[in-house]
């Protein structure tokens, strides 16, 4: 594989990594899977053989940036899960407390 084809498909993996990003900002998390399975795709044919040495230090800061990019929508995810837990006791706990109310007036 030639270094342009590889940097373009380094460049689709980062386009797509940001995209993921920010439909994760917008809670938009199956387009964020959507997003990750063609990105997957991308970086196993990438990645499947070593590029050639000249490349190295360029492919690491790209890796970098990946890296970061997952790092933040993993971070995203995390906080959404916990504001979503959150919801779901609170609404439990309505939920309980309406039930021992009208069974008690029954």
């Amino acid at each position: 594989m030639d270094s342009m084809s590889r940097r373009q498909q380094i460049g689709e993996i980062i386009y797509l990594s940001r995209e993921m990003l920010e439909a994760a900002r917008q809670m938009e998390w199956d387009k964020v899977a959507d997003l990750e399975a063609r990105r997957k795709g991308l970086v196993m044919e990438c990645f499947r053989e070593p590029g050639p040495k000249k490349d190295a230090a360029e492919a690491v800061v790209a890796v970098k940036e990946i890296l970061n990019l997952d790092h933040q929508v993993s971070e995203l995810a995390r906080l959404s899960q916990t504001a979503l837990g959150n919801e779901i006791q609170t609404h439990n706990r309505g939920y309980a407390a309406t039930s021992a109310y009208l069974s008690h007036t029954g």
